[in-house]
């Protein structure tokens, strides 16, 4: 990987996050390398803006060099990355030049993202614009059925995608709380958040 000494472009940066060209890339080929699963290019953006790492077009960027040298490889079919021989050698020799927080954060945010795309297979999120805003349909299902369904107004579509995505977040606790509520049965209240997937 070609070393680039000019700072990126910081828009919408954490005051600690990424403002060097070549830590993102470092940073990239470290997440590929720690995750088990497959990462789009738009979900490895993602992680990177759910943390305030980096801005969107120096990620994209980054991404983009990684695939011309080599480092990663983009599947033309689902848009994979992929990582190389080459990318492995970066993630094992350059991490270290990270800050310990920036990696936490990173693989915090990757993490969260591989356990809401397994919740999301399971359960239902629709999104409709109607007078005056958007009406956000979220839906529990177990193996066999829905179990519940809310439907709440939101003024802005910015509002709408937090609420979905705090919903795919933790699913379960939203339904032990309307159940507690509407049973009048304190015990089946929020219980203990379980573990994140691993990744």
């Amino acid at each position: 990987m070609q070393q680039d000494n000019i700072d990126a472009f910081t828009g919408g940066v954490r005051p600690d996050g990424l403002k060097n060209k070549s830590d993102i890339k470092v940073l990239v080929c470290f997440l590929l390398r720690h995750c088990t699963q497959q990462l789009s290019r738009k979900e490895m953006t993602d992680i990177f803006l759910d943390k305030g790492l980096a801005n969107y077009f120096e990620v994209s960027d980054a991404i983009s060099s990684l695939v011309r040298h080599e480092n990663i490889l983009e599947n033309a079919g689902d848009g994979a990355l992929m990582i190389t021989e080459s990318g492995k050698v970066i993630a094992d020799t350059l991490y270290d030049a990270l800050p310990l927080t920036i990696r936490e954060k990173s693989l915090e945010a990757m993490s969260k993202l591989i356990n809401r795309r397994h919740v999301s297979k399971q359960n239902k999120t629709r999104i409709e614009a109607c007078d005056k805003g958007y009406h956000v349909t979220c839906t529990v299902c177990d193996e066999t059925m829905e179990t519940m369904s809310v439907k709440v107004y939101v003024p802005t579509y910015n509002y709408a995608t937090v609420v979905r995505d705090r919903f795919l977040d933790d699913p379960e606790t939203l339904y032990r709380v309307v159940m507690a509520q509407l049973t009048d049965t304190p015990q089946i209240a929020p219980k203990p958040k379980k573990p994140v997937i691993k990744i």
